[in-house]
């Protein structure tokens, strides 16, 4: 993205030393006016505003054949305002043609439906310390938080994250594990639904098998369906499609969750815990020979 506004730059520069500039309205020396600019290439473009020695200095729109610019103008170029194009919107303030300044905004749009938007301190061009959202055409997101120019953590909606306020119960909670022919499970409940959960660091997240989903459906759990799908693989890494939604109230042990990121895959005849679940915690400690999990809120 630098590198394009980069070389809008460039363009806007190119353009402005070979062109031909005609005052319609007003003074457009010093005061309060209109210039049509034509350049070299064809591009034809309009300024109403506030001039100062012959340039843009001052309030001002600035329209050409496939972008405009709104706000203050030194010298002729954009310093405080907005930026619009195809697929592309800032705001903020501008050291030139690009943001450079503490609260600026910049949202990227592409024709396959998907959108970048960057809010924060932007320095030359780049994000600084803000936030970074991107969510792609089938309704993806991912949301990264940026300090002092270094990537601190992101997030998706098809994974779980840690979220204190997600989880109500006692700082720590200890879960007994049941252990069967060599198999773990991990006892989870939801409303009046009890399950033991196969725990396999192999998986994922939390999946629900076919049987154990219908379960859900009629004990009334509180589900809210993504709308999103994503390929897995199950014994002999045979394909099948799964379901993403969110969960509410996920007892396990005394805690209950809220906001649990789970799969459902009608084709599993088993649900699965993997480790992506014990993302909803601060920190997680197994005591194998304790045949238990300590969460930590």
């Amino acid at each position: 993205m630098r590198n394009l506004l980069l070389l809008i730059g460039i363009i806007f520069w190119s353009l402005q030393t070979f062109s031909q500039n005609t005052c319609v309205e007003g003074d457009c020396n010093d005061g309060i006016g209109t210039m049509l600019i034509k350049y070299d290439d064809g591009t034809d473009c309009e300024y109403e505003g506030s001039f100062k020695y012959g340039k843009m200095n001052g309030q001002g729109i600035f329209k050409c054949d496939d972008f405009s610019e709104i706000g203050l103008f030194e010298h002729n170029s954009l310093i405080d305002g907005e930026y619009k194009s195809t697929g592309l919107f800032q705001k903020g303030t501008f050291v030139k043609r690009v943001l450079h300044g503490r609260a600026c905004i910049e949202t990227k749009s592409f024709e396959n439906g998907s959108t970048i938007q960057s809010q924060g301190r932007f320095v030359n061009g780049s994000i600084f310390s803000g936030i970074i959202d991107q969510e792609d055409s089938e309704g993806r997101t991912e949301k990264c938080f940026y300090e002092d120019g270094e990537l601190m953590n992101c997030t998706k909606n098809t994974e779980n994250s840690y979220n204190p306020d997600d989880i109500l119960g006692p700082e720590i909670s200890v879960v007994e594990i049941i252990h069967v022919d060599n198999q773990t499970f991990v006892p989870i409940s939801i409303k009046n639904v009890k399950m033991n959960i196969l725990w396999d660091t192999g998986a994922f997240g939390l999946v629900f098998a076919k049987s154990d989903f219908q379960k859900l459906i009629e004990g009334g759990a509180q589900l809210y369906d993504l709308n999103l799908s994503i390929q897995t693989f199950g014994v002999l890494n045979i394909p099948s499609e799964a379901h993403y939604f969110i969960l509410d109230g996920l007892r396990v042990g005394e805690m209950e969750i809220n906001n649990v990121v789970c799969l459902y895959n009608p084709n599993f005849e088993t649900s699965l815990l993997g480790l992506d679940f014990f993302n909803n915690f601060s920190d997680v400690h197994w005591e194998m020979k304790l045949g238990a999990i300590s969460l930590y809120k």
